[in-house]
C-alpha cells in the first residue's frame, strides 16, 4: 500500500448493524445494515422538507400573495419528491450509464433484468433523480394536491392572472379629484382601491403553480446533494482521477466486502482527487449558499423561475467542471471514443440542457415584474 498522499479514512459503510438474530428452517433473520448512503437519502430529505417549510411560514417572502403551498401540501409533497428521487435515479442510472454504457454493461440488464431492481448494489443518477422529482412535481401540482381530502385548501393569488384583469382597468394617471381613492400597482398603473380588491378575489386559486413549487425545490435540494456526496466519500466510490496534488487521497479501490468487513486494498493505488468532497462543496454547500441568499435576501420566490434557474445553471455549471477531474464509470470511460464528443462525459453531456433550460429561466424571471405588493 502507498503511504505517500492523504489516506481513505476506512469508514464502516454500514452505520448501523444489526446482527444475526435467528433462523426459521433455511431463512437467516439478519443482519441487516443500515448504509451511510440510505441515511443521507433519508437526512437530506427530512432537512429539505423542514427547510421548505420554514420557508413557507415566512410571510415576508411571500406578502402581499400567500406562499405557493401550504404546510399539509408541503408534508405531502415529501412522499411524491421521495418516489421521485428513488424511482428516477435508479431508473436514470440504468438508462444512462448501463443501457447507454459498454456492451458489458447492457449485456448485464438483458440477461438478468432484476438487477434493475438491486439498488443496494449501488448506481443511482443525479440527472435521473432530477427528472424523476419534475415529473413528481407535476404530477402532485395536476392531480394529487387537488384531489387529496386532507389537504386544507389554501387560496392564494394567480399574479399572472391578477395582471391580465388589472391591466385591462388601469389608468396612467388617476382622476386629480379622486386620487385618494385610487392606488398605483407596480408595473401596471392605477386602479381604484376597491377594483384591486375586487380583482384580486376573482384571481384567487387553490392550485400549485408548477413553476413555483419547483422554485421552493430548488432552494431545498442542495441539501440533500450535499449529504449523498458525502455518504459517497464514505462508501469509496465515485471517486477523482489520479493526481500529484498535495491533497490527494489514496482509495481502496477494491470496494468493501461485507464478509469480511473489510476494505479490498490492491496495492497499486495512487493518489486520486477526492472529487465527492468537491461535489459536496460545490453543488452543496455553495449552492445552498447561493439559492439561500437569492431566497432570503434578493425575493427570488417572487420572481417565478428565478431560483429554478439557477440551481439549473450552477449545479450544471458545477458538475461539468467537476467531470475533469471526477473517474468516469467503468463502463462509461470510452463511451465517446473516436468520435467528436471525445473527451466528453456523460455527467457533461447532461449537464448541458440544464444550463439552457436554466439560463432561460432566469431570463424569463427577470424580464417578467417581480410579484409586489398592491
Amino acid at each position: 500500500m502507498i503511504w505517500n498522499a492523504l489516506q481513505f479514512p476506512n469508514i464502516d459503510p454500514s452505520a448501523l448493524t444489526i446482527p444475526h438474530l435467528f433462523d426459521v428452517g433455511s431463512w437467516h433473520v439478519g443482519p441487516f445494515h443500515l448504509r451511510w448512503y440510505a441515511l443521507a437519502y433519508i437526512v437530506g430529505l427530512v432537512l429539505g422538507w423542514r427547510w421548505m417549510v420554514w420557508l413557507i411560514r415566512q410571510d415576508r417572502l411571500w406578502k402581499p400573495n400567500k406562499p405557493s403551498m401550504s404546510v399539509l401540501q408541503a408534508d405531502d409533497f415529501l412522499f411524491w419528491a421521495t418516489l421521485g428521487v428513488i424511482l428516477g435515479g435508479r431508473i436514470g442510472y440504468v438508462i444512462f450509464y448501463m443501457l447507454l454504457g459498454n456492451e458489458e454493461s447492457r449485456a448485464k440488464v438483458f440477461n438478468d433484468p432484476a438487477t434493475i431492481f438491486r439498488i443496494w448494489e449501488g448506481g443511482m443518477s443525479f440527472h435521473g433523480g432530477f427528472i424523476g422529482v419534475a415529473l413528481a412535481a407535476l404530477f402532485f401540482t395536476y392531480r394529487v394536491s387537488l384531489k387529496s381530502p386532507r389537504l386544507t385548501p389554501r387560496l392564494h393569488v394567480d399574479e399572472a392572472q391578477f395582471t391580465t384583469l388589472a391591466k385591462k382597468r388601469a389608468v396612467a394617471e388617476p382622476p386629480r379629484d379622486h386620487v385618494s381613492e385610487n392606488t398605483h400597482v407596480q408595473d401596471i398603473g392605477w386602479l381604484k382601491k376597491r377594483d384591486v380588491e375586487e380583482l384580486r378575489n376573482k384571481a384567487r386559486t387553490d392550485k400549485i403553480d408548477f413553476v413555483r413549487l419547483a422554485d421552493l425545490a430548488a432552494a431545498v435540494t442542495p441539501i440533500g446533494l450535499f449529504f449523498g456526496r458525502i455518504a459517497n466519500f464514505i462508501n469509496g466510490e465515485l471517486w477523482g482521477r489520479h493526481t500529484n496534488l498535495p491533497w490527494g487521497m489514496i482509495f481502496p479501490e477494491g470496494g468493501y466486502n461485507y464478509d469480511t468487513n473489510s476494505w479490498i486494498w490492491h496495492g497499486t493505488e495512487t493518489a486520486r482527487h477526492p472529487s465527492q468532497l468537491y461535489e459536496a462543496t460545490l453543488e452543496g454547500l455553495v449552492l445552498f449558499a447561493i439559492l439561500t441568499v437569492a431566497t432570503l435576501r434578493f425575493d427570488s420566490l417572487r420572481r417565478p423561475g428565478l431560483n429554478s434557474g439557477l440551481f439549473l445553471v450552477f449545479y450544471g455549471l458545477s458538475r461539468a467542471v467537476l467531470e475533469n477531474v471526477r473517474e468516469p464509470d467503468a463502463q462509461m470511460r470510452d463511451l465517446f471514443s473516436g468520435t467528436i464528443l471525445q473527451g466528453i462525459t456523460m455527467g457533461m453531456l447532461l449537464s448541458i440542457p440544464m444550463i439552457l433550460i436554466g439560463a432561460w429561466l432566469i431570463n424569463r424571471a427577470l424580464k417578467q415584474p417581480k410579484l409586489a405588493a398592491a
